[in-house]
């Protein structure tokens, strides 16, 4: 049976590094850099219900380079926590300035790579690394959307992503697509293996920690922060 695999590509999950196109923006939609001294958030995202089996895909095109099947984990579970779910401060207004890396996003044997992916608004790169044709829609609702064939050795794609949301990308020669959170704040975090997430610098005050994953929904949490201290915050996401 064919499907489509939905993978997080951000937003990362994922490394912080030199920034994006709007790094070093002083504001964006009510965002202001302010330094003052901060706390930390962390803790992290753990699974309950059933073991998650894993999902296959069928491939009907290029087998020699995709093969006919491959199995790939919706949710990814780890010492009893989720990786590569997204979390992130809903209400903050003020805070460090934006400091994710250049997104770069690969076709790999048939696949997105990375598989989480976040960003700053900015300019999101597209390579193809495989020896055929991918083609790259972008799905989104206040970003351009486009339609891009990639031949096989030819240069990479800019696909500009300057407003915040989460975006589809969809190849559909491969029947595969991800998902890119372009981050409204600095305060967003893809969980690692094991399902932990930090957060630093972040003013002190009260804010609504949001995490979201692709299978498993939302939730949100309400956390105090102190300047120099560390708030533990759990969440627990299922189905």
């Amino acid at each position: 049976m064919q499907f489509w695999i939905v993978i997080l590509c951000l937003l990362g999950g994922v490394g912080l590094g030199q920034g994006s196109a709007l790094a070093a923006s002083p504001s964006l939609d009510g965002y202001r850099v302010q330094a003052e001294a901060g706390g930390t958030i962390r803790g992290r995202v753990l699974y309950i219900g059933k073991p998650v089996r894993p999902e296959k895909i069928i491939y009907t095109a290029n087998l020699s380079v995709c093969g006919n099947t491959r199995e790939v984990y919706p949710i990814r579970v780890k010492h009893g926590g989720v990786a590569d779910a997204v979390v992130s401060i809903a209400n903050i207004t003020h805070g460090k300035a934006f400091d994710f890396p250049r997104p770069v996003l690969d076709q790999k044997k048939c696949m997105f790579v990375p598989s989480v992916l976040l960003m700053g608004p900015g300019r999101l790169e597209v390579e193809n690394s495989d020896p055929i044709a991918h083609d790259v829609q972008l799905f989104a609702r206040f970003n351009p959307e486009s339609n891009h064939e990639m031949p096989p050795g030819g240069p990479p794609i800019e696909l500009p992503l300057p407003h915040p949301e989460t975006v589809t990308i969809r190849c559909n020669i491969h029947k595969v697509e991800c998902y890119v959170v372009i981050a409204r704040n600095p305060y967003y975090a893809l969980t690692r293996s094991g399902g932990a997430f930090t957060l630093a610098d972040v003013p002190p005050g009260t804010y609504q920690l949001k995490v979201w994953q692709p299978e498993l929904g939302a939730k949100v949490l309400s956390v105090t922060v102190e300047a120099g201290k560390t708030t533990t915050a759990n969440f627990r996401l299922g189905r």
